[in-house]
């Protein structure tokens, strides 16, 4: 049982929970691409390429994008319901 907790008190979870996240990112997308939510998939594409290019096109900022992406793409087309009715 040590030897289990030593190993993975070396181990880098970061990367495992990126590739987690962006996973997640993906599947919402194509799920919208496929269902005709237009608007909300213009929104995801949007401010993940808007936050990735002010992030530097680092890991960290795909990181922040793909958050940022699925948060928006959840609220926005919520307080934008009416207008595209």
């Amino acid at each position: 049982m040590t030897d289990f907790v030593g190993l993975l008190s070396h181990v880098d979870m970061l990367p495992i929970i990126y590739g987690v996240v962006i996973f997640i990112g993906l599947c919402i997308m194509v799920i919208k691409l496929r269902t005709g939510h237009w608007i909300s998939l213009i929104i995801d594409i949007a401010v993940f390429t808007f936050v990735f290019k002010l992030h530097g096109g680092t890991m960290s900022g795909a990181f922040a994008a793909t958050i940022a992406a699925m948060l928006s793409g959840l609220v926005f087309p919520l307080l934008f319901r009416g207008l595209f009715k």
